[in-house]
């Protein structure tokens, strides 16, 4: 079975006591194993949360697992945090935001896309019990909500010119810079059913292309047309990055080349590349002013998780959550 993953938009700051109350006289599903797509599971002040919901959310969790999706303890976290949405959900929507459906239906058609169109992406829903209105409505909450923290909790956080200083003055030796290179390459990507004479097909290819590239074409076309990994609409460009943000083979390959060069092909675990040194840049001593804009934004991003968290549990401890299951615990 394949899963279906997806960026949550916001994240519980914290896991938050259940407060809720079981109705023992309604129980109508066993609950995590048995999940129905137009099921009510919870209400929250009244708003039900749908099995849709629910399952949605477990398999485009980033920890989710073929184990973990049919684990009740799992389960029980997933319900958790969509609580929490949908708590916040209702702040949000109570404070006048408002997501256009034409808005939503786009973010739902580049998922689609994404994902591999509407047929794929209509049996990967199928096989885990989903239609297309559980996606569209998730997007819909997680927009509203993310609409509501930039324009409602964000502009609300302050962090002052002392906060800055005296958390760089406590944390200085995180923010050094190492030595970095800015490279592009391209990649034949392996495959664990590779036989050694497909292998050997990859590697007269990828010698080919190498060989063009030192000829003159230019690399960044090469990569966009033949590259097998995600940086290849980007003309294989990586960007900055330390030794040991990749793979010995390729950094020590990376860091050896002089700005311009080309490299002859590199065979690491991931499969065989070609690599184009752009930039060489030096550890640089931290200063506050060269990276005060880091700090103020660590310091922001922190103030915000503490924000939404003292939300959440405001909205949790005053809402009405009524569960309609049993979990047989």
């Amino acid at each position: 079975m394949k899963y279906l993953r997806i960026a949550v938009v916001i994240a519980a700051a914290g896991v938050l006591s259940l407060a809720c109350s079981k109705n023992k006289n309604n129980a109508a599903i066993a609950f995590p194993d048995s999940l129905v797509s137009d099921e009510v599971v919870v209400t929250v002040n009244n708003d039900p949360i749908l099995g849709g919901d629910i399952t949605f959310l477990a398999y485009t969790t980033t920890a989710a697992s073929p184990d973990s999706v049919h684990n009740a303890e799992f389960n029980e976290r997933v319900l958790d945090q969509m609580i929490d949405r949908f708590v916040f959900f209702q702040e949000a929507r109570a404070s006048g935001v408002v997501v256009a459906d034409t808005l939503v239906e786009k973010m739902v058609a580049q998922f689609v896309m994404q994902f591999g169109g509407e047929e794929r992406v209509g049996k990967m829903l199928s096989d885990i019990g989903l239609k297309r209105d559980d996606i569209t409505r998730s997007f819909h909450r997680d927009m509203v909500i993310r609409e509501f923290v930039q324009k409602h909790v964000e502009p609300s956080i302050e962090v002052t010119e002392a906060d800055s200083r005296a958390f760089f003055d406590q944390n200085q030796e995180s923010f050094a810079s190492v030595d970095s290179v800015h490279a592009r390459h391209i990649i034949l990507m392996f495959k664990p059913e590779d036989t050694p004479e497909i292998r050997e097909e990859r590697l007269q290819q990828i010698t080919g292309i190498q060989k063009r590239a030192r000829a003159g074409e230019d690399f960044a076309a090469l990569a966009r047309q033949y590259s097998q990994d995600g940086a290849a609409r980007n003309g294989g460009d990586l960007g900055y990055f330390p030794r040991e943000m990749m793979v010995k083979p390729f950094s020590d390959v990376a860091f050896s080349l002089k700005k311009g060069e080309i490299s002859g092909v590199v065979e690491t675990q991931f499969g065989y590349h070609v690599i184009q040194c752009l930039d060489h840049k030096k550890a640089v001593p931290a200063t506050y002013d060269n990276v005060r804009d880091r700090v103020d934004s660590m310091l922001r991003q922190r103030a915000l998780g503490e924000e939404l968290q003292n939300r959440l549990k405001r909205d949790r401890d005053a809402a009405i959550i009524v569960r309609n299951y049993e979990t047989g615990a």
